[in-house]
């Protein structure tokens, strides 16, 4: 449970502020939002779960970052595409505007949270050592 929560929030800091930045510098275009999420997926790739360093080779966070990228742009596309139109007014950060559920500033912080968590989840702890087989004599 403890992994699912430190995925939770390293997705939702790094996605969050990729998400704050476009909605602070109104950039709502579709081809920021795809380059938002893939960035997002690709930073939450390399921060969640085992730290770079103590991965086994170096290839294992160029991997989580590369796969990352691909779901953020995934996830972004279905999230263009499926999810309903909703349209929120911002006023209390001096007056950003209208906040769209279209739009990179909201699909960026869930991309993180979902991806974030999957990661910890899956490469977020020691692996407990396999006992060794028990050899069988034959007589």
């Amino acid at each position: 449970m403890l992994r699912v929560i430190v995925g939770l929030l390293k997705g939702a800091v790094i996605g969050g502020g990729v998400g704050y930045l476009l909605l602070r510098f109104g950039w709502p275009s579709t081809v920021l939002a795809y380059l938002a999420c893939a960035a997002v997926g690709a930073v939450v790739g390399v921060v969640a779960g085992r730290a770079p360093w103590r991965a086994e080779t170096i290839w294992t966070p160029v991997i989580k970052m590369v796969v990352g990228s691909l779901v953020g742009v995934g996830l972004c596309a279905l999230g263009l595409k499926l999810l309903p139109d909703f349209t929120v007014h911002v006023k209390q950060l001096g007056d950003l505007g209208e906040l769209h559920l279209h739009s990179a500033p909201v699909l960026a912080p869930l991309i993180g949270m979902l991806y974030g968590i999957f990661v910890e989840v899956d490469d977020g702890g020691n692996k407990k050592p396999s006992p060794p087989a028990a050899s069988r004599s034959s007589s």
